[in-house]
């Protein structure tokens, strides 16, 4: 199964692929590191996006698609690129998406504690959420067989 990590900014969809299989992962090789838009204010811009992203997800398979949710309101609130980013996703034809929460990945990582730095996965810190969010439901995947 390849699942792809997200987490939404407001301008780009920082991105992590895992595959998962037999209760193993492995950060898979991808042509980016994210997907941004300069113009989200313009529905010429979000469909830019969103046909990026449906390129992402038919080029590489991604069975499943985990969007980091962000708060709507308060100091850590999510911008509103970033909620139109998540309705241009979720609103992919064929495209299996879900949330988790920031509370659901600090629980994962108290109970499953990475043995790797991101550096050892070649992946960049700035992925780290969107990593820790594939990652999660990876695990969440592997308790349900």
């Amino acid at each position: 199964m390849n699942i792809l990590g997200v987490e939404l900014n407001n301008k780009e969809a920082v991105i992590c692929i895992i595959s998962f299989e037999h209760g193993l992962f492995n950060v898979k090789e991808c042509r980016t590191r994210g997907i941004g838009t300069n113009t989200p204010e313009t529905s010429e811009g979000m469909q830019h996006f969103q046909f990026q992203f449906k390129k992402l997800i038919e080029d590489y398979k991604i069975d499943k698609i985990v969007i980091k949710q962000r708060h709507t309101r308060g100091k850590f609130a999510g911008s509103s690129n970033s909620f139109k980013m998540e309705a241009a996703i979720q609103l992919i034809e064929g495209a299996n998406v879900e949330l988790i929460t920031n509370n659901e990945i600090k629980d994962n990582l108290k109970h499953n504690p990475m043995e790797y730095s991101m550096k050892d996965l070649e992946l960049r810190q700035f992925q780290e959420q969107a990593f820790y969010t594939a990652y999660t439901y990876a695990l969440s995947l592997n308790k349900s067989e």
